[in-house]
């Protein structure tokens, strides 16, 4: 099973590719897009800074590392996921979701999974050579455990991401066109491009559990900062699996509600 769907999200990578390489302007301007969001936010810390020292356990450098990390949350999600999610509002509206149906294949993955952003290669290589650059810098020299535990937070920062997204997106189900889910999904993961320290009091213990902003960007980065947190990570990993969890009951439910094209 495991080999039949990789060989499926292989045959779309090659696809993607393919349509990427059609339209070279347009993997241009993806590009040119990154950099412009990227140096936007790197702008409004080097403002912030300006007038603070620290940011709780964040100093300039390391919120420095908080970024590159948040940019390469999205750099992977967008790799994977940001092509597909909210494709969904409009195969539903216009009954494209019965092909999907219809297909032998899981059509959460094909829903996941279609199409591949190939243009994010090219910022995922320099952001991961930027890390190691300012790793090296800050640290000096950091072990391969707490590398390895780092990089398994960031897959589960990257899932719980995508389980917020894909969960925003079912929302069509119920209201039949739900255009404004891109934006609520924006405004709603825009919590987890501030380090948690900024957060205090209920709404950052909030932003730790049924609101989990903190979870994606903010606990790989303390691990790697600050050293790995044995029980932060396992408190990550359960919080990641039950909105894997929820997002899958929700999309299940949300099926059995979907008005096809034919009825």
């Amino acid at each position: 099973m495991v080999r039949k769907y990789f060989s499926l999200w292989c045959a779309f990578l090659r696809n993607s590719l393919t349509r990427d390489m059609e339209f070279k302007m347009n993997f241009i301007a993806d590009l040119f897009i990154d950099a412009i969001f990227y140096g936007s936010m790197y702008f409004l810390w080097a403002v912030i800074f300006s007038y603070v020292d620290v940011l709780g356990d964040f100093n300039q450098d390391a919120v420095i590392i908080f970024l590159i990390i948040m940019y390469l949350t999205d750099t992977v999600f967008v790799f994977f996921f940001g092509s597909n999610t909210f494709t969904l509002n409009t195969m539903v509206v216009k009954g494209d979701l019965d092909l999907v149906l219809i297909k032998p294949v899981n059509p959460q993955f094909f829903m996941s999974f279609r199409y591949v952003c190939n243009y994010s290669l090219v910022s995922l290589i320099i952001l991961l050579g930027l890390l190691l650059k300012l790793l090296y810098e800050y640290h000096g020299y950091i072990s391969a455990f707490n590398f390895g535990i780092f990089l398994f937070s960031f897959i589960l920062g990257v899932l719980l991401f995508y389980s917020i997204e894909f969960i925003i997106s079912c929302l069509v189900f119920w209201y039949r066109n739900f255009s404004v889910g891109g934006w609520l999904a924006s405004e709603v993961t825009k919590y987890s491009r501030r380090p948690d320290s900024i957060y205090t009091g209920k709404f950052r213990r909030i932003v730790f559990t049924v609101f989990p902003m903190a979870m994606i960007t903010s606990v790989p980065a303390r691990i790697l900062i600050f050293g790995p947190d044995i029980q932060l990570i396992l408190f990550q990993f359960i919080v990641t699996v039950i909105f894997l969890i929820i997002s899958n009951f929700i999309w299940n439910r949300g099926l059995q509600l979907y008005e096809s094209a034919s009825s």
